[in-house]
């Protein structure tokens, strides 16, 4: 017969394991998206926990072949294990494959590379991504991520929040800066997402890279923020002056998405998943 007390403590153990799993996916996600070997010390001070716990973490992924160590530092990469998930995930369909088509269209519609991204953390994370038809534009891959605070999706996605919650999606000031053109207060970044609001759309001038510019609108449904739709292109070229034909295109593009009955769901679901973790 179980007691009260053993009740408990059953509870505590699942809360324990669920977190347990949790921190571990993140390091997982973390190592597959570096784009070279992880330390340990750079997952101390991406995640923010404890390097004892890590440890630990990368032991377990290890042993799964998650993860592969490849020096002494030590050092990790993905392993051969993620492989069975990935060949699975693949072969079945990816809910990305009901976005493309749009995102696809309004890239060879403007002639610069087009996304869809949703917020992840104090990122905003490329869901989907297409180029144009021209050979030379500016690259990018599903999966990679941009700083919130001062990409083109980001800044839409935040201004789509309320103050409270866009904090929960920023990094500890000073933000990190990558031209002299990045917003790195709460201050400033605070009347750029009230400048946003009111004019409806975002744009990152030149503050992720130099000669780069992005222009971005939120996709909503029913007040719902679900995701951001924007391109990207040479700053030579996507201009000022071009701006109100731009955002004119993504927001037809941001209309067909929320009406194609296909893809409403999995919008939905993107932004359940990307908005529940914080920074």
């Amino acid at each position: 017969m179980e007691t009260p007390t053993d009740g408990a403590a059953g509870a505590d153990r699942a809360h324990y394991h669920s977190h347990a799993l949790t921190r571990g996916l993140r390091v997982l996600v973390h190592v597959a998206s570096a784009g070279a070997p992880v330390t340990l010390t750079d997952l101390h001070e991406a995640t923010q926990q404890p390097k004892s716990t890590l440890v630990r973490l990368l032991a377990v992924l290890e042993e799964q072949d998650f993860v592969l160590r490849v020096d002494d530092r030590p050092a990790f990469v993905l392993g051969h294990g993620v492989l069975p998930i990935v060949t699975a995930y693949l072969d079945s369909g990816t809910p990305v494959d009901l976005l493309r088509p749009h995102v696809r269209a309004l890239a060879h519609e403007v002639g610069w590379t087009a996304k869809y991204a949703a917020l992840d953390g104090v990122h905003a994370a490329d869901l989907c991504v297409e180029f144009p038809e021209r050979p030379l534009h500016f690259t990018g891959k599903e999966g990679g991520r941009s700083p919130a605070h001062a990409s083109g999706v980001g800044k839409a996605l935040l201004a789509g929040l309320t103050l409270e919650e866009a904090r929960e999606h920023l990094p500890a000031q000073p933000f990190q800066q990558f031209t002299e053109r990045t917003i790195v207060t709460e201050r400033a970044l605070e009347a750029e997402l009230r400048r946003i609001r009111d004019r409806g759309y975002a744009v990152d001038d030149e503050e992720c890279a130099r000669g780069l510019r992005c222009v971005a609108v939120a996709v909503r449904v029913d007040g719902e923020l679900l995701g951001a739709l924007g391109v990207s292109g040479p700053a030579a070229e996507l201009t000022p002056e071009r701006e109100p034909h731009i955002v004119a295109t993504l927001r037809d593009v941001a209309g067909e998405l929320v009406a194609d009955a296909r893809v409403g769901p999995v919008l939905g679901m993107f932004a359940r998943g990307a908005l529940g973790r914080r920074g």
